[in-house]
């Protein structure tokens, strides 16, 4: 299953990345939380969504300062200059939930899959061994990942 919803979580931020913001992406290597480069950086947001079904987890992501401003200003139409913090924070939460939303909508199974609400999370809360897919794009990246329950 993992497998399958790694192929399908590909898929779906492609799709999203580039039709909802604008941006094209490029999947990495997969590396443990400890490994990223944000392990260390304080500029960088964690969001995390939980999901139940056939299966149960959570998807978690973390994306750098300027990714989510050039994120922001895609999605919303607006200038970096009028950004505020509630503006980042909801892009944010939105893309976590369009990528997650999206994945498991590709993904056959006997019961319907129910999204929780998006949640900004302190990033000592992930442990270090959690491996994560680094997402390139136009000079920034963000690293998500899912965890089975």
């Amino acid at each position: 299953m993992m497998k399958l919803l790694m192929t399908a979580m590909k898929a779906s931020i492609s799709e999203v990345m580039e039709t909802m913001f604008f941006l094209p992406v490029e999947f990495g290597a997969q590396k443990s939380f400890k490994q990223t480069w944000v392990a260390e950086d304080k500029s960088k947001k964690a969001c995390q969504l939980k999901f139940t079904g056939d299966v149960k987890g959570s998807f978690l992501l973390i994306i750098s300062q300027n990714l989510l401003v050039e994120a922001a200003q895609n999605f919303l139409g607006e200038s970096r200059e009028s950004l505020e913090q509630e503006h980042l924070i909801g892009t944010l939460t939105e893309m976590l939930n369009m990528f997650c939303g999206n994945t498991l909508s590709k993904i056959d199974t006997k019961a319907p899959f129910e999204l929780g609400i998006p949640k900004i999370i302190d990033k000592s809360d992930i442990l270090d061994t959690q491996v994560f897919t680094i997402v390139e794009t136009t000079g920034s990246r963000m690293a998500i990942s899912i965890v089975m329950d």
